[in-house]
Protein backbone atom coordinates (compact mmCIF):
# COMPACT_ATOMS: atom_id res chain seq x y z
CA UNK A 1 0.00 0.00 0.00
CA UNK A 2 1.27 3.52 -1.29
CA UNK A 3 1.94 5.63 1.94
CA UNK A 4 3.98 8.35 0.32
CA UNK A 5 3.48 9.91 -3.06
CA UNK A 6 7.03 12.42 -4.17
CA UNK A 7 6.68 14.46 -6.49
CA UNK A 8 8.95 16.45 -8.94
CA UNK A 9 8.37 19.87 -9.18
CA UNK A 10 9.18 21.20 -12.70
CA UNK A 11 7.73 19.84 -15.69
CA UNK A 12 5.16 17.64 -12.84
CA UNK A 13 3.21 20.42 -10.90
CA UNK A 14 4.33 23.08 -12.15
CA UNK A 15 4.98 24.71 -16.12
CA UNK A 16 7.78 26.53 -15.77
CA UNK A 17 9.96 25.65 -19.26
CA UNK A 18 9.76 28.47 -20.97
CA UNK A 19 10.36 30.87 -17.77
CA UNK A 20 13.17 28.71 -17.21
CA UNK A 21 14.84 28.27 -20.42
CA UNK A 22 14.72 32.74 -20.97
CA UNK A 23 15.92 33.28 -17.67
CA UNK A 24 18.88 30.68 -18.67
CA UNK A 25 19.07 32.27 -22.00
CA UNK A 26 19.19 35.77 -20.63
CA UNK A 27 21.74 35.08 -17.93
CA UNK A 28 24.23 33.46 -20.59
CA UNK A 29 23.62 36.44 -23.18
CA UNK A 30 24.88 38.96 -20.30
CA UNK A 31 28.12 37.64 -19.70
CA UNK A 32 28.82 37.16 -24.14
CA UNK A 33 27.52 33.74 -24.55
CA UNK A 34 25.86 32.69 -27.78
CA UNK A 35 22.24 32.42 -28.07
CA UNK A 36 21.01 28.84 -27.26
CA UNK A 37 17.61 27.44 -27.94
CA UNK A 38 15.32 25.30 -26.15
CA UNK A 39 16.53 22.33 -27.63
CA UNK A 40 19.98 23.49 -27.17
CA UNK A 41 19.24 24.14 -23.21
CA UNK A 42 17.41 20.86 -22.46
CA UNK A 43 19.78 18.69 -24.43
CA UNK A 44 22.58 19.29 -21.74
CA UNK A 45 20.03 17.65 -19.11
CA UNK A 46 21.26 19.53 -16.14
CA UNK A 47 18.14 20.79 -14.63
CA UNK A 48 19.79 22.28 -11.52
CA UNK A 49 20.94 26.06 -12.19
CA UNK A 50 24.08 26.36 -10.26
CA UNK A 51 25.13 23.17 -11.72
CA UNK A 52 23.76 24.48 -15.29
CA UNK A 53 25.51 27.95 -14.83
CA UNK A 54 29.17 25.59 -13.72
CA UNK A 55 28.66 24.04 -16.77
CA UNK A 56 29.66 27.65 -18.83
CA UNK A 57 31.97 29.73 -15.81
CA UNK A 58 34.73 28.81 -13.89
CA UNK A 59 34.18 27.81 -10.26
CA UNK A 60 34.81 30.92 -8.92
CA UNK A 61 32.28 32.75 -11.24
CA UNK A 62 29.24 30.16 -10.54
CA UNK A 63 27.72 31.66 -7.40
CA UNK A 64 27.22 35.25 -9.06
CA UNK A 65 25.84 33.79 -11.82
CA UNK A 66 23.40 31.69 -9.99
CA UNK A 67 22.51 34.84 -8.58
CA UNK A 68 21.68 36.80 -12.02
CA UNK A 69 20.35 33.75 -12.92
CA UNK A 70 17.34 33.83 -10.06
CA UNK A 71 17.57 37.83 -10.93
CA UNK A 72 16.73 37.00 -14.38
CA UNK A 73 13.81 34.28 -12.86
CA UNK A 74 12.05 36.18 -10.86
CA UNK A 75 11.96 39.23 -13.12
CA UNK A 76 10.20 36.79 -15.50
CA UNK A 77 8.19 35.41 -13.77
CA UNK A 78 4.94 37.08 -14.12
CA UNK A 79 5.18 37.35 -18.02
CA UNK A 80 6.29 33.33 -18.11
CA UNK A 81 5.54 31.05 -15.08
CA UNK A 82 2.70 28.82 -17.10
CA UNK A 83 1.04 28.49 -13.22
CA UNK A 84 0.24 24.74 -11.94
CA UNK A 85 -0.81 22.04 -14.08
CA UNK A 86 -4.89 21.88 -14.61
CA UNK A 87 -6.10 18.75 -12.19
CA UNK A 88 -2.87 19.02 -9.68
CA UNK A 89 -4.74 20.94 -7.08
CA UNK A 90 -7.03 18.29 -6.87
CA UNK A 91 -4.39 15.49 -7.18
CA UNK A 92 -2.90 17.12 -3.83
CA UNK A 93 -5.85 17.43 -1.98
CA UNK A 94 -7.36 13.91 -2.77
CA UNK A 95 -4.18 12.20 -1.48
CA UNK A 96 -4.18 14.73 1.75
CA UNK A 97 -7.57 13.40 2.40
CA UNK A 98 -6.12 9.31 2.42
CA UNK A 99 -3.14 10.35 4.80
CA UNK A 100 -0.69 10.00 2.23
CA UNK A 101 2.68 11.23 2.94
CA UNK A 102 3.65 14.03 0.27
CA UNK A 103 6.92 15.60 -0.78
CA UNK A 104 8.84 17.23 -3.37
CA UNK A 105 12.35 15.57 -4.88
CA UNK A 106 13.31 18.58 -7.41
CA UNK A 107 16.09 19.86 -9.49
CA UNK A 108 15.40 22.74 -8.83
CA UNK A 109 17.48 25.24 -6.25
CA UNK A 110 15.49 26.31 -2.94
CA UNK A 111 16.24 29.97 -4.25
CA UNK A 112 13.90 29.62 -7.68
CA UNK A 113 11.47 27.93 -5.40
CA UNK A 114 11.29 30.64 -3.02
CA UNK A 115 10.12 33.21 -5.98
CA UNK A 116 7.80 30.22 -7.55
CA UNK A 117 6.29 29.86 -4.13
CA UNK A 118 3.58 32.42 -3.83
CA UNK A 119 2.95 32.05 -7.24
CA UNK A 120 2.43 28.10 -7.22
CA UNK A 121 0.13 27.90 -4.22
CA UNK A 122 0.61 24.32 -4.17
CA UNK A 123 -0.15 23.93 0.07
CA UNK A 124 2.08 21.92 2.35
CA UNK A 125 4.10 19.24 1.91
CA UNK A 126 5.91 17.04 4.46
CA UNK A 127 9.46 17.02 3.30
CA UNK A 128 11.34 19.14 0.42
CA UNK A 129 13.96 18.35 -1.29
CA UNK A 130 15.94 20.43 -3.72
CA UNK A 131 19.41 20.63 -5.64
CA UNK A 132 20.63 22.55 -2.15
CA UNK A 133 20.34 19.59 -0.20
CA UNK A 134 21.96 16.61 -2.00
CA UNK A 135 25.56 16.29 -2.92
CA UNK A 136 24.60 14.12 -6.39
CA UNK A 137 21.63 15.56 -8.92
CA UNK A 138 19.17 12.68 -10.29
CA UNK A 139 19.97 10.48 -11.87
CA UNK A 140 21.12 9.69 -8.56
CA UNK A 141 18.51 8.29 -6.12
CA UNK A 142 20.46 10.63 -3.18
CA UNK A 143 17.53 13.13 -3.29
CA UNK A 144 14.69 10.57 -3.02
CA UNK A 145 16.46 8.29 -0.56
CA UNK A 146 16.72 11.42 1.76
CA UNK A 147 12.92 12.53 1.12
CA UNK A 148 12.01 8.91 2.17
CA UNK A 149 14.46 9.10 5.37
CA UNK A 150 12.52 12.49 6.44
CA UNK A 151 9.37 10.54 6.41
CA UNK A 152 10.35 7.36 8.20
CA UNK A 153 9.16 5.48 4.62
CA UNK A 154 10.27 2.63 2.54
CA UNK A 155 11.17 2.31 -1.08
CA UNK A 156 8.51 -0.58 -0.98
CA UNK A 157 5.66 2.02 0.49
CA UNK A 158 6.86 4.82 -1.86
CA UNK A 159 5.58 6.44 -5.55
CA UNK A 160 7.82 8.83 -7.37
CA UNK A 161 5.90 10.82 -10.19
CA UNK A 162 8.03 12.41 -12.58
CA UNK A 163 8.75 13.63 -15.79
CA UNK A 164 11.68 12.78 -17.02
CA UNK A 165 13.83 9.60 -17.49
CA UNK A 166 16.34 11.38 -15.16
CA UNK A 167 13.43 10.73 -12.75
CA UNK A 168 12.74 7.47 -13.91
CA UNK A 169 16.50 6.48 -13.48
CA UNK A 170 16.38 7.90 -9.42
CA UNK A 171 13.62 6.09 -8.71
CA UNK A 172 14.73 3.12 -10.10
CA UNK A 173 17.89 3.17 -8.34
CA UNK A 174 15.75 4.07 -5.17
CA UNK A 175 13.64 1.01 -5.87
CA UNK A 176 10.14 2.90 -5.78
CA UNK A 177 7.66 3.07 -7.53
CA UNK A 178 7.75 5.03 -10.47
CA UNK A 179 4.50 7.09 -12.42
CA UNK A 180 5.10 9.24 -15.43
CA UNK A 181 3.85 11.89 -15.92
CA UNK A 182 2.59 12.78 -19.45
CA UNK A 183 0.28 15.69 -18.96
CA UNK A 184 2.95 18.39 -19.88
CA UNK A 185 4.59 16.71 -22.80
CA UNK A 186 3.45 16.62 -26.59
CA UNK A 187 2.92 13.60 -29.19
CA UNK A 188 5.93 13.60 -29.81
CA UNK A 189 7.56 14.38 -26.46
CA UNK A 190 5.93 11.07 -25.03
CA UNK A 191 7.18 8.75 -27.98
CA UNK A 192 10.95 10.01 -27.28
CA UNK A 193 10.13 9.16 -23.49
CA UNK A 194 8.48 6.10 -23.26
CA UNK A 195 11.57 4.53 -26.10
CA UNK A 196 14.29 5.73 -23.68
CA UNK A 197 12.56 4.45 -20.60
CA UNK A 198 11.61 1.21 -22.25
CA UNK A 199 15.49 0.49 -21.96
CA UNK A 200 15.50 1.24 -18.09
CA UNK A 201 12.44 -0.50 -17.02
CA UNK A 202 8.91 -1.20 -16.48
CA UNK A 203 6.88 2.07 -15.80
CA UNK A 204 3.53 3.30 -16.12
CA UNK A 205 2.23 6.96 -17.65
CA UNK A 206 -0.93 8.81 -17.16
CA UNK A 207 -2.09 11.78 -19.12
CA UNK A 208 -3.99 13.62 -16.46
CA UNK A 209 -3.25 14.34 -12.67
CA UNK A 210 -6.72 13.01 -12.01
CA UNK A 211 -5.67 9.55 -13.25
CA UNK A 212 -2.79 8.93 -10.29
CA UNK A 213 -5.12 8.12 -7.52
CA UNK A 214 -6.74 5.58 -9.48
CA UNK A 215 -3.53 3.87 -10.91
CA UNK A 216 -2.22 3.92 -7.41
CA UNK A 217 -5.58 2.28 -6.20
CA UNK A 218 -5.79 -0.34 -9.25
CA UNK A 219 -1.93 -1.16 -8.56
CA UNK A 220 -2.23 -1.82 -5.35
CA UNK A 221 0.49 0.34 -4.21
Amino acid sequence: MTRCVLFDLDGTLIDTLNLYVRAVVRTLQATGHDLMSLEEVLALRLNSEPRLMAHFYPPDEVEDAHRRFLDNYRGLHAGYFGGVYPGVDGLLNSLRGRGIKLGIVSGKSRGAWAITREHARLGAFDTLVFDDDVSAPKPDSEGLLKAMSNLGVSPSDTVYVGDSVDDLEAATAAGTGFLAALWSKSESDILVFEQAAAEIGPNTGVDHPGEVVGFLQNAGR
